[in-house]
């Protein structure tokens, strides 16, 4: 499901995060609770298609998984960048375009070898 404009992404991810102490949380743990903020954004967004559907009250965001591929890259975007200096709103945004970039990149990779396999 391609995701709504990224903006709106990014705005849903901040609001997630502004409870928190965001500036003090580890790397690994910002990119855990943007990952989980993100595919929170997504269902809702899915359910918000569904005619007749509401979602209700979302509970407190619960932390992705460790290893979700996704929060290493977070991770890496994060090492490269003083983001603890940045406003939310700007933390927000890299990071969502950033995961759009992930994706992308993974699409194409997993196309082209699509491609690969299909030729042999």
């Amino acid at each position: 499901m391609p995701r709504p404009v990224g903006g709106q992404c990014a705005a849903a991810v901040a609001a997630a995060l502004a409870p928190y102490a965001w500036r003090e949380l580890t790397d690994r743990m910002l990119a855990r609770r943007v990952v989980a903020a993100v595919d929170r954004h997504d269902v809702l967004c899915f359910l918000a298609c569904i005619p007749g559907t509401r979602a209700g009250e979302s509970p407190p965001l619960e932390p992705a998984e460790p290893r979700d591929a996704r929060v290493d890259a977070v991770v890496l975007t994060l090492g490269a960048q003083r983001w603890r200096g940045w406003s939310l709103a700007r933390l927000c945004a890299e990071l969502v375009s950033s995961l759009d970039a992930w994706h992308a990149e993974r699409e194409a990779l997993e196309s082209d070898l699509r491609r690969l396999l299909e030729g042999h």
